[in-house]
């Protein structure tokens, strides 16, 4: 029996960008952005370092997936990570048979219709007599 290797999809834990760091990740690219691969006019564009991979995909926070980018092009690119990341959550929920059941048991709390101790079938929220 072959079984089915799942994908971690933690988030790893982010460090505190220091300046230093920062122009580590300034220097490594020279001042292109990451994401665009246009230059960064540090002095006019406002500009971040973004992880590569991100974090919440199982990026780690290290300079090698760090560097600078627009803050436009990291708003983007933010927003499609949480969304495959969301994704990736709910299929592992999935597979590993956490999510609620889809189909509910029958006779439930949620169903139209009630099994008395006798064995009888009746609709929920009708009151029967003990003799019927």
């Amino acid at each position: 029996m072959s079984f089915v290797q799942v994908d971690n999809v933690r988030t790893t834990p982010r460090r505190k960008l220091t300046p230093h760091r920062r122009l580590q990740a300034w220097e490594k690219t020279g001042g292109v952005c990451v994401l665009c691969d246009r230059t960064i006019d540090g002095a006019r564009e406002r500009w971040i370092v973004e992880h590569i991979r991100a974090l919440e995909l199982g990026g780690l926070d290290d300079l090698e997936n760090m560097g600078p980018a627009h803050e436009a092009c990291a708003s983007v690119k933010t927003r499609d990570d949480h969304r495959r990341a969301a994704r990736a959550k709910r299929q592992k929920i999935q597979h590993i048979g956490a999510d609620e059941p889809r189909r509910p048991l029958p006779f439930g709390k949620t169903s139209q219709w009630k099994r008395k101790v006798s064995g009888r079938i009746v609709p929920r929220g009708i009151r029967v007599e003990p003799g019927d």
